[in-house]
């Protein structure tokens, strides 16, 4: 498919093509870490940075961080409480990712053939 601005085809130009429509004639739903030729990755490769605990705690340093330099009582007020908000989401992650290592530990291994 030609890029009608560029004359360039979608992946040279760095676009993706537009989305195929499902049979009701919406568009797929298409990972934003699709590759261009058409094979689809169901999942992301790595995590982002606000879904791990080390992220969210990086997001509350940088908040805290902010807030000190803020000269506004409001808004260091407001990064403030973000910060709190990203330490008790690192908190609830390191215990979800605790939690899932003990069951884990107790599951019974599978077999490695079928019987």
């Amino acid at each position: 498919m030609i890029l009608a601005s560029s004359g360039l085809p979608f992946s040279e130009a760095g676009l993706r093509p537009p989305l195929p429509a499902t049979s009701s004639g919406a568009p797929e739903i298409v990972p934003v870490d699709a590759p261009l030729d058409g094979r689809l990755k169901p999942f992301r490769a790595s995590k982002r940075a606000e879904d791990t605990a080390v992220g969210c705690r990086a997001n509350a340093a940088a908040d805290l961080v902010r807030a000190a330099a803020s000269g506004r009582e409001y808004f260091r007020h407001r990064l403030e409480h973000s910060a709190a908000v990203w330490t008790a989401r690192a908190e609830l992650l390191e215990r979800l990712a605790r939690k899932l290592a003990a069951r884990m530990a107790h599951r019974p291994a599978a077999p490695l053939t079928p019987a």
